[in-house]
């Protein structure tokens, strides 16, 4: 006889259904309203404990090690409020579109070229997602190289599961192309850029290059990796960093673009860092990347050994 299946405790269904609402019921419920509503009722949300619990603890734990974080409450809420935004923006952009990309999405800094080749080089930090509406508006559509999702999601949730695959169908709309899933995502966006295209990659990842460029992130030293910038070079495509966030005051969305390539390649790296740096030093929870501060930061993390 076939084993009968296990059933779900009260509290593994209370850990679904909470999932289920993060990921999907409430990103979608906050698109039907008007953004300004939705500003002030995600600042409302925000005081709840209980949204994101795992990345939150992470998070707060490690930017408090750091130094980012005297006030941990205020610091919590703050993420969730970001989270919040940054969960519902994917199903924003195709339910408001252009209308919503002119009303608040504003671009600064320096002009872009009006084709590809073109390498876009952005971080992890902000509620940035309307990067991608803003280039495919302007005819210069970023390809995201992607992992293969079957080893990537091999343990998570069933909602999990379902969130990130929904999500790379939404990313491929935002930026007006399919995403690319190769193994090799630097050979991939070498490809990409020699055939005249645009492409695109979000830098502030740890590191075991040994050669990698020495640089300060949030008044500590860590190291970060050349290859996109190097990739970039070697095509000779023009290199233009972009930061971008939600104004989380007024609701503007804010992309600012700075041009490079004329720079020696360690100085574009560091220019790359003191962007990144600048963004956190304006509002420390806007990094994603606070949960693995020990990979960047290994000096304040003695006890943990990480390896990319």
């Amino acid at each position: 006889m076939a084993a009968c299946p296990r059933l779900l405790s009260p509290r593994a269904w209370l850990r679904r259904g909470r999932e289920f609402t993060e990921l999907f019921l409430l990103p979608v419920a906050l698109t039907l309203l008007p953004w300004a509503w939705v500003l002030r009722l995600t600042r409302g949300l925000s005081r709840w404990q209980g949204w994101y619990v795992e990345e939150i603890r992470e998070s707060v734990a490690r930017a408090e090690r750091c130094g980012w974080a005297p006030d941990a409450a205020a610091f919590a809420r703050r993420l969730r409020w970001r989270l919040l935004i940054e969960h519902m923006d994917c199903f924003l952009v195709p339910m408001r579109g252009r209308g919503y990309l002119r009303r608040w999405v504003r671009a600064s800094g320096d002009a872009l070229p009006d084709r590809g080749p073109v390498m876009f080089i952005g971080t992890h930090h902000g509620c940035g997602y309307w990067f991608l509406p803003y280039a495919k508006s302007l005819g210069l559509c970023p390809n995201i190289v992607a992992p293969r999702l079957g080893p990537l999601l091999s343990r998570s949730s069933l909602f999990g599961n379902l969130y990130v695959r929904l999500r790379h169908k939404l990313i491929a709309f935002a930026a007006g192309r399919p995403l690319v899933y190769r193994g090799n995502a630097g050979e991939a966006v070498r490809q990409i850029l020699i055939e005249g295209d645009c492409g695109f990659g979000l830098c502030d990842m740890p590191t075991n290059r040994p050669d990698a460029v020495e640089v300060e992130l949030a008044g500590l030293d860590t190291r970060l990796a050349q290859n996109m910038f190097e990739i970039a070079a070697a095509a000779d495509a023009p290199v233009y960093l972009f930061a971008t966030d939600t104004d989380l005051d007024s609701g503007q969305r804010q992309i600012h673009f700075q041009r490079v390539d004329a720079l020696p390649i360690e100085d574009q790296v560091r220019a790359f860092a003191a962007m990144l740096d600048a963004s956190i030093r304006r509002d420390p929870s806007g990094w994603r990347f606070w949960s693995i501060a020990h990979a960047f930061f290994p000096g304040r993390f003695p006890e943990a050994h990480w390896r990319p």
